[in-house]
């Protein structure tokens, strides 16, 4: 997902044709904060090493300030999220912007290259809409729909840009919002919210009172949503999470040489890990394994673990690893491509 300095500016569209000006995304440009925080998919090493290795890009993001610290404990990732929060308000950007009042429905979406899962199945996320607004928020009057249009095409050409799934992407996006505003849908006036900056996207769905999120196309950034909204609405975890980053996380940041050890030592795992043909969840397969606790195992410390061409060896499943139908996406990528090459010779 896209994420770099100057990267803020919010596009809001609330009707059909305002779809067509929301931004798009063709090609992954290594911020991946859901994959790499949770250390999980494909080419997570990759991803943590890259936002190390462009600190004039990331320096600052919730990634960075992670991967800085070197700690996975949970809260350090929400003091973190509350520290860009915090900065937010000192830079004077409005509650609105930064997330969703009460009176407020907020869903992030994804679609792209995914939108696959949702083409039958996207009357789930209507139903979600109705039964909360029923149940936890009457008076609400808003629903926003967040969602950036991003394919992230790996090192096999898996999830390409298409531009079939471009199309039923924004044919969901009107979907979902023409039901939302139908008074059998709620009622609800719609926006639909696209940035390419993933961290104010993150703050501003964790810190909205009424996030929810139907599990149609579930995903790591979907998981750490969830853990982070219960997180931040627990004033006593916040405000822990807040102090651990100012005590222990912030000195770091200003640490010589701290970024640099600490990119030498991602290049030298993603040397030996195969991540383009392994396993999305082979890092907690081995730790399982292996008898330890997933949150207490640093990179660092991967390091050590010897025979390493043994390890990754039960995980290594290729291209067999992939479904038929994300291959058939692939094959109209690659389709698509020949076509507009031969149209243009």
């Amino acid at each position: 997902m896209s994420q770099r300095k100057g990267s803020t500016q919010v596009r809001v569209g609330s009707c059909a044709r305002e779809l067509v000006d929301l931004p798009v995304v063709t090609s992954n440009d290594a911020y991946r904060l859901g994959n790499a925080v949770e250390r999980r998919g494909m080419g997570w090493i990759g991803a943590r090493r890259l936002v190390l290795n462009d600190p004039l890009g990331y320096q600052n993001s919730i990634l960075f300030n992670f991967l800085m610290g070197e700690n996975e404990e949970q809260r350090a990732l929400v003091g973190c999220v509350a520290a860009h929060k915090r900065r937010l308000k000192v830079q004077g950007v409005e509650a609105g912007v930064i997330h969703g009042d009460n009176n407020t429905i907020v869903i992030p979406l994804r679609l792209s290259d995914k939108v696959r899962f949702m083409v039958e199945d996207y009357p789930v996320i209507n139903t979600a809409i109705v039964e909360y607004k029923r149940t936890h928020c009457p008076w609400c009057t808003n629903l926003v729909i967040m969602t950036l249009l991003v394919w992230g095409e790996d090192k096999n050409h898996m999830f390409a840009y298409t531009y079939g799934e471009y199309k039923q992407s924004l044919t969901v996006l009107h979907a979902v919002a023409r039901t939302a505003q139908s008074p059998a849908g709620g009622g609800l006036k719609v926006s639909i919210r696209s940035t390419l900056n993933a961290d104010n996207d993150f703050v501003y769905s964790v810190y909205s009172t009424h996030l929810v999120i139907p599990m149609v196309t579930p995903s790591s950034w979907h998981q750490l949503l969830i853990y982070g909204n219960r997180a931040v609405f627990d004033v006593s975890r916040e405000a822990a999470s807040l102090t651990f980053f100012d005590r222990v996380i912030a000195p770091k940041l200003k640490m010589p040489g701290r970024r640099e050890r600490l990119l030498r030592t991602y290049t030298r795992l993603e040397a030996l890990v195969p991540e383009s043909s392994m396993a999305s969840d082979w890092f907690q397969r081995e730790v399982a394994r292996r008898g330890l606790a997933e949150h207490r195992v640093l990179v660092a410390q991967m390091l050590t673990w010897r025979n390493w061409p043994a390890i990754v060896a039960p995980y290594v499943v290729g291209m067999g690893g992939y479904d038929e139908q994300v291959r058939a996406s692939q094959h109209m990528a690659q389709q698509e491509q020949q076509q507009q090459r031969w149209g243009g010779a």
